[in-house]
């Protein structure tokens, strides 16, 4: 019925529609980065592309993460998605890898079939790492979006215009003024420059409101953080409506909302004002396999 097999940068324009945008650009690298491997399943009797599981490793360990896991949904509960894992868990045994780890969002139909799984063949039980918010337009009727002007000591400007000597200032205080999760800087995904934002007191960048494009019709805003001595002031808030209102003069319909476990300050921010305007919240799980 399917057949499984290593993929190369050739294979990445056929199975690129079965990942995340922000993914495919890896498929395209696949031969030039020994960091990324992916496994397709292909039908045997159309030879089309009907699964797909991606796997990169962490920098500097060898620990890897499973980065994109899709099947088919006419293929669903054939033992597609368990046969692609197992075969991954293979691969990586030969590379003498040490964890995998699994990050995924419950809720879906195929969750149970996932984690049971996940829970015979030797992962760890999942643990909460977030929530994903999503909200469609109807947040345009939020009252807090008509208040989005910053204290007169405070300007916000678009990150595209962030200059190199800022950038550079604040990739190295990562980890020091900020946790990695919270990074304006993903190597691996491509900023929306129209509605992602940071935000200056007296020329110093003291904060940001970071999105990505993960579909036509969806933003993902990825972090949110300001300096803690301005959290009280309401002003990362003020910032994240600044960028919704943006993300609305576009038009753009849904917005997604990833807050960390690790992060109670954003949380509370958005279970309060974001919430009532979700039509769906996801808990996001993480799985973790020794070998």
């Amino acid at each position: 019925m399917f057949a499984i097999k290593q993929l190369s940068s050739a294979d990445a324009l056929r199975y690129g529609s079965l990942t995340f945008r922000y993914v495919q650009p890896r498929l395209h690298r696949i031969d030039e980065n020994p960091h990324i491997i992916a496994f397709g399943a292909e039908s045997t009797s159309s030879s089309r592309p009907i699964g797909l599981v991606v796997v990169e490793r962490q920098p500097g360990i060898r620990v890897y993460n499973i980065i994109s896991l899709f099947v088919e949904e006419e293929f669903r509960r054939l033992g597609l998605g368990s046969t692609l894992l197992k075969q991954v868990e293979s691969s990586l045994q030969a590379e003498h890898c040490s964890t995998l780890k699994m990050i995924y969002y419950a809720g879906k139909a195929i969750t149970p079939v996932l984690e049971s799984f996940l829970h015979h063949t030797g992962w760890s039980p999942p643990s909460l790492e977030g929530k994903v918010y999503k909200a469609d337009t109807r947040i345009s009727g939020a009252p807090w979006l008509k208040k989005i002007g910053l204290p007169n000591t405070m300007s916000s400007f678009y990150w595209r215009d962030l200059c190199v000597e800022e950038r550079k200032r604040l990739i190295e205080l990562e980890d020091k003024l900020y946790l990695p999760f919270l990074s304006p800087f993903k190597k691996d995904l491509t900023l929306e420059a129209s509605n992602s934002l940071g935000l200056k007191v007296e020329g110093e960048t003291v904060g940001w409101c970071i999105t990505y494009r993960i579909a036509e019709d969806t933003i993902l805003y990825d972090s949110v953080f300001v300096k803690p001595e301005y959290q009280l002031s309401g002003c990362s808030f003020i910032l994240l409506g600044q960028s919704i209102a943006l993300q609305l003069e576009q038009q753009i319909p849904y917005a997604m909302f990833a807050v960390n476990e690790s992060s109670p300050y954003m949380r509370k921010i958005v279970d309060r004002w974001l919430a009532p305007y979700t039509v769906q919240v996801s808990e996001k799980r993480l799985a973790i396999k020794i070998f």
